[in-house]
């Protein structure tokens, strides 16, 4: 199972790694470093004693997610609601019972809890001897991801179930990149920045991945089936093509069935059946896309509306409707995570 690397708990390693670091049994002080670093959330004490004892935590915000190290040294309860993205808690000692959206689990060093956004997370009792990695996931990371896997745009969030069993060799692959990310984490090394970089965030990529490919979730069957019949019918070809070629056009379905030689309804059928969504849901969720990609590069001058108008939105109250059902924020609060 996943150890902790002996560093990992260090103000050292949270200058060098630019993390939050906190070590005090100060309630107050430490549940405000807590939601600092992951989500505003009720936090309370529970059971027989009343106060922590040797609490720590180190935080450390990569490109995709926070990496964490958290213990409390005494039974308490978090409310944290809707979390908004993907979350793992992986318990290395002790145990932490938890639900999500109704589903429950009690999560050890052998069996990690994942979170889905749009639920209701409420950890219940995080036990005393409980140190362990808590890891959030950039929801927008996670589902391009998915769509790089599947080879299409998704039109939904991801629902996994909660309980995620490392002592499969699923999650023991699983498990083994993770061991790899702390380790390079806590590592005081001399490692170049640049090249420290690169190699993080290719294990975080390798960590969302392996999370997709070997936990269940709604999406699971349509991983198994991506490599059966990989060559797209050829009416559909050439609508992606088109598609590719100025995904901001204003192509109407009937423009999209013209373009590839069958009727409407033909070209309904085909997109459900392949992508799980009509021509028009495929369209929007590619511009969708797109506009987050751009917005996230914030080039000088950017603004939401020249962004969306660009990717072929002209009705903005709607697309702003559209990318928050999508993404779980508003395009300007995206624009706005890279102005801080």
């Amino acid at each position: 199972m996943v150890e902790l690397p002996a560093s990992a708990l260090t103000a050292e390693t949270a200058q060098s790694r630019r993390g939050i670091f906190c070590a005090t049994d100060d309630f107050d002080v430490y549940r405000a470093k807590i939601n600092d670093a992951y989500y505003p959330a009720r936090l309370e004490i529970i059971g027989g004693t009343r106060q922590l004892s040797d609490a720590q935590m180190l935080a450390v915000r990569l490109n995709h997610m926070t990496v964490g190290v958290v213990r409390f040294g005494a039974d308490v309860l978090i409310d944290p609601g809707d979390v908004g993205g993907y979350h793992i808690d992986l318990p290395l000692s002790g145990s932490l019972a938890t639900s999500c959206g109704g589903r429950e689990v009690l999560a050890t060093p052998q069996k990690a809890a994942v979170y889905t956004p749009n639920e209701h997370t409420f950890l219940s009792r995080w036990a005393a001897d409980n140190t362990q990695v808590s890891i959030k996931i950039d929801r927008t990371a996670l589902e391009q991801e998915l769509a790089r896997i599947l080879g299409r745009p998704l039109n939904k969030s991801v629902r996994f179930d909660i309980g995620f069993d490392l002592t499969t060799p699923a999650g023991r692959r699983w498990a083994s990149t993770l061991q790899i990310l702390l380790d390079t984490i806590a590592d005081p090394g001399p490692v170049p920045d640049p090249a420290l970089i690169a190699q993080v965030s290719h294990l975080e990529r390798a960590l969302i991945s392996g999370l997709l490919v070997n936990q269940g979730h709604s999406m699971s069957e349509a991983i198994l089936n991506v490599g059966e019949d990989t060559d797209n019918p050829a009416a559909v070809r050439k609508v992606l093509d088109l598609l590719e070629e100025a995904p901001g056009a204003q192509h109407t379905v009937a423009d999209l069935a013209e373009a590839a030689g069958v009727g409407v309804r033909q070209l309904q059928k085909l997109f459900l059946d392949r992508f799980e969504m009509s021509p028009s849901e495929y369209v929007r969720n590619l511009r969708l896309d797109g506009v987050r990609a751009d917005l996230l590069k914030r080039e000088p001058g950017c603004t939401v509306s020249e962004v969306a108008f660009r990717w072929g939105f002209n009705h903005l109250g709607r697309f702003a409707q559209y990318y928050e059902q999508k993404f779980g924020e508003t395009p300007s609060r995206t624009l706005g995570i890279r102005q801080g």
